[in-house]
């Protein structure tokens, strides 16, 4: 996984925000992998259940999360958070 530093200038969201997306860019969460529930993450990590909920809809927001109710949260298939290329020409 990764830790967390209370101390840095980053907000802890933004610093769960940034170790997810690097897991999942990196390859070390795949598509599909369950995400840990918000109170193991929180608890396992010293942090706010507030917290770790705000980072999850914000990875779900930027497409790297989805959300299946009384499911949890999965890593989003690659395909559905592609980010935009630049070969695709002018948009329109």
């Amino acid at each position: 996984m990764f830790t967390l530093d209370p101390q840095h200038p980053t907000p802890l969201v933004q610093q769960i925000v940034d170790g997810f997306r690097d897991l999942i860019r990196s390859g070390a969460l795949r598509p599909g992998a369950k995400a840990p529930s918000i109170r193991q993450f929180a608890h396992a990590h010293g942090v706010s259940v507030y917290t770790v909920v705000d980072a999850y809809d914000r990875l779900v927001a930027l497409g790297y999360f989805v959300s299946r109710p009384h499911s949890g949260f999965f890593v989003r298939s690659r395909d559905s958070h592609a980010e935009p290329s630049a070969d695709r020409g002018p948009q329109y």
